[in-house]
């Protein structure tokens, strides 16, 4: 694994209502969200909206359609969750947190030019709404239009020099252009604007790592797993990838993958990162448990489809080989790391 992703997350609001049905069943609905008890939510949400005539101002109705939307969404339930921001637009269509929702929703769902498309609808009626930009920028780099991401996070910087999230963002889409040394500059930036952000300092030494500054990387690394200790496997997996794997010291790479396990046995990426290292030790039934392990978690998991192809190949299972290399492309490895799973499709699999 290659970055630390951040998971999106929607955080539903609530009011305080006079005691009306419309009122009750939208905190009934807001504690079930907060049980992460989605299907409950779902239902409270809509007896709230048998009641929206209770309701006391329009965006109370729309918001009840943007929460229930976003329960839907947590539970991948995409096109219900984007017919309840629809909802929330026909209601409200100068609401621009729906557009926010929408665009997020999208993104979700891996369509990234609609996603785009309704930030730029959002962008209509708000044009410097950091949130919008933040979706637009995502979506770009996410169809590696790094540079396009990247100018539209600069004008988000320039509304606000002090915005950690844009600094994080410019500093990830360089990162992604391989530019090492201004993803270290924009990393820095928002270690300086937020010196306890444990996931900057994760991003720099990624950076430092790539660019063989050894050193800093671990540092960096290290700095992050004492700033927050419930993250120190994922510490434990980045020593593991960036530096021991690429020293080709693989015996010190499966002690780092054996800690972040023992941390977070559920964790896909160490047990398909371990069986690479595994593989590189001629340990090919190991690998094949490690990364088979890795799917068994994860079964969208695209770079343990690519390391299973690099043990078929080793194995000598061609076409074994070929169809992974197919269901790690199928399920976004190009899009999400690099080019290597299509190489190696056309190297062996003419």
């Amino acid at each position: 694994m290659k970055t630390l992703l951040a998971i999106f997350i929607l955080c539903i609001r609530t009011n305080v209502f006079p005691q009306t049905n419309f009122s009750k069943f939208n905190s009934d609905a807001y504690y079930s969200y907060q049980q992460n008890d989605f299907i409950n939510a779902i239902k409270n949400f809509s007896k709230a909206l048998e009641y929206k005539s209770e309701a006391s101002n329009s965006y109370k109705i729309a918001d009840t359609y943007i929460n229930r939307g976003a329960c839907r969404l947590m539970l991948q339930s995409y096109k219900s969750a984007q017919a309840d921001f629809d909802e929330a637009i026909k209601i409200k269509p100068e609401y621009v947190k729906t557009y926010q929702v929408k665009s997020s929703a999208y993104l979700r769902s891996n369509q990234y030019q609609k996603s785009i498309d309704w930030a730029d609808k959002g962008l209509e009626i708000k044009p410097n709404d950091a949130e919008l930009k933040d979706k637009k920028a995502e979506a770009l780099s996410k169809l590696k239009k790094y540079d396009e991401a990247i100018k539209v996070l600069f004008t988000v910087l320039e509304d606000n020099p002090q915005s950690k999230k844009a600094n994080k963002y410019i500093g990830h889409n360089y990162q992604m252009k391989k530019n090492w040394d201004s993803a270290l500059k924009y990393f820095s930036t928002a270690i300086i604007l937020d010196p306890l952000d444990y996931a900057s300092f994760f991003d720099r030494g990624i950076a430092y790592a790539e660019s063989k500054d050894t050193v800093n990387a671990i540092k960096d690394i290290e700095q992050a797993m004492q700033l927050d200790t419930n993250e120190r496997w994922v510490g434990y997996n980045n020593l593991g990838y960036f530096i021991k794997l690429e020293q080709k010291d693989y015996n010190g790479a499966i002690q780092m993958f054996n800690k972040a396990i023992s941390l977070r046995p559920e964790f896909p990426y160490a047990y398909s990162n371990r069986g690479f290292a595994k593989l590189n030790l001629g340990d090919i039934k190991g690998a094949y448990q490690d990364v088979k392990k890795s799917l068994l978690i994860d079964s969208k998991n695209s770079y343990a489809y690519k390391n299973l192809a690099l043990i078929y190949l080793k194995d000598g299972k061609k076409s074994d080989a070929c169809y992974n290399l197919k269901k790690a492309i199928e399920l976004g490895y190009t899009q999400e790391y690099d080019d290597d799973a299509q190489n190696l499709l056309n190297e062996h699999c003419k």
